[in-house]
């Protein structure tokens, strides 16, 4: 889907976003606004790295930069070209917040495309800011309920943390790299920087920076648990084994006790009614003088 607007008293840019870009938009962007065929080779692509390119003669430059898309701690590259005194933007349609904010900005006053463009992107930080909280808040919960006695479904949702934490991560530190080459745009180039610009860019960056360190203590934090929980596994798997051990000590008494007292050959107690009750008795003496063994050594 694609939308234009035209400069008018409140922008003095004409500013074109495009949703899913297809091959016939592609090809309309450069038939009407003679944007160069090379610039829109990759803005559907869905791995492009976040960057800043810059024509070689300084007539365009070319911002990458990834955003969250809808319920999902995926990200996708938003591309932005600034291409004669012209701003066009290329989303996804699952990038709600994108979306609802150029129809917010627009209705404000610009001069500056790149003004626009940063407090387009502000809302963006501020959003990975709350994805790395809720992180934060599901880490928390699990932490909460760590015990001897924790389940394999606390370690699949800590597997989860962890993944979501890494896509998380990666697309914050893509865009921290991004948003500071900002400021090494050429003053050749038709995309002025004041000291308007210069503060939005200052709080786009603390945002940033922000969500850089939550998301590095976030993912510290799950890679504790992590270790923990393998190591509530590993004890618990000790004493599993443990358990078994000796109770398969103690159940080898009676078959030897019994084994004995069947065998053709004269045994103290083997004669008379109460010969199995003995047996019974020999073999619950033996039984209990092992586990008291056990128990001194520490086994028990």
């Amino acid at each position: 889907m694609l939308n234009s607007y035209s400069a008018d008293q409140k922008h003095k840019f004409d500013l074109t976003y495009v949703q899913d870009c297809s091959e016939s938009e592609k090809q309309q962007i450069i038939d009407k606004f003679g944007v160069p065929a090379p610039l829109l080779e990759y803005v559907d692509d869905k791995d492009e790295p976040a960057r800043i390119e810059i024509g070689t003669e300084n007539n365009y430059v070319l911002m990458v930069f990834w955003a969250p898309i809808k319920g999902s701690s995926h990200s996708e590259p938003v591309s932005v070209i600034f291409y004669d005194h012209k701003l066009f933007i290329f989303t996804s349609s699952e990038m709600e917040v994108i979306n609802e904010t150029i129809e917010s900005l627009w209705q404000q006053s610009y001069e500056k495309r790149m003004a626009f463009l940063l407090d387009l992107i502000l809302p963006i930080v501020r959003k990975y800011i709350g994805r790395v909280s809720k992180l934060e808040y599901q880490a928390d919960q699990i932490q909460s309920h760590l015990s001897a006695r924790s389940k394999m479904k606390h370690l699949d949702d800590l597997t989860l943390i962890n993944q979501d934490a890494v896509y998380l991560r990666s697309a914050i530190q893509e865009n921290a790299s991004c948003f500071e080459e900002i400021k090494s745009i050429p003053q050749g180039t038709d995309v002025p920087f004041d000291k308007k610009c210069n503060r939005k860019l200052h709080n786009v960056q603390l945002e940033t920076n922000q969500a850089d360190r939550m998301i590095g203590l976030i993912s510290e934090s799950v890679e504790q648990l992590s270790d923990t929980f393998d190591r509530l596994i590993n004890n618990n798997l000790n004493e599993i084994m443990r358990f078994l051990t000796i109770w398969s000590l103690l159940l080898a008494v009676p078959p030897i006790v019994s084994g004995f007292y069947g065998m053709n050959m004269h045994l103290p107690l083997a004669n008379g009614s109460l010969a199995w009750l003995a047996s019974l008795v020999l073999t619950g003496i033996l039984m209990l003088a092992l586990l008291i063994y056990l128990h001194n050594h520490h086994s028990v």
